[in-house]
């Protein structure tokens, strides 16, 4: 991964307990040159409510919202996983079974300790340490 400009990304986690972890991550890779396609924007629409909308999502529609991040994916060097506190939603669940189905490379921001899932991650510190 040494050509960074080049690199493309999602952010998969909990938009309702993590997102501020997720932009201040967005914001670190973007400054390193790394495009992130997801999540879109920082204003979120309808605070409180379990699916959480971005004033940039195209759509309201849970499953065409999903298939916009799958494809955003499959356009992706790598995925992010904001992980704190060890905690893994559905959503990014599913997110993260569809990136080893893809065969990208996943870095996570803290150890997964799922004996399932931890083979296929990495820190993200640990490839980008300038970038978070």
């Amino acid at each position: 991964m040494s050509n960074l400009s080049s690199l493309k990304t999602v952010i998969s986690g909990s938009y309702r307990k993590h997102l501020n972890e997720m932009f201040s991550i967005k914001d670190h890779l973007t400054k390193h040159g790394i495009d992130v396609l997801a999540p879109v924007s920082e204003c979120v629409l309808n605070p409180g409510e379990e699916f959480v909308l971005l004033d940039m999502d195209p759509v309201a529609d849970h499953r065409i919202l999903q298939d916009s991040i799958f494809a955003k994916m499959r356009q992706s060097s790598f995925l992010v996983v904001a992980n704190k506190e060890g905690y893994i939603g559905k959503a990014a669940l599913i997110e993260i079974g569809y990136a080893i189905a893809l065969g990208l490379q996943i870095l996570t921001l803290e150890p997964v300790e799922d004996p399932n899932i931890k083979p296929y991650c990495r820190l993200i510190a640990d490839v980008f340490a300038k970038a978070v």
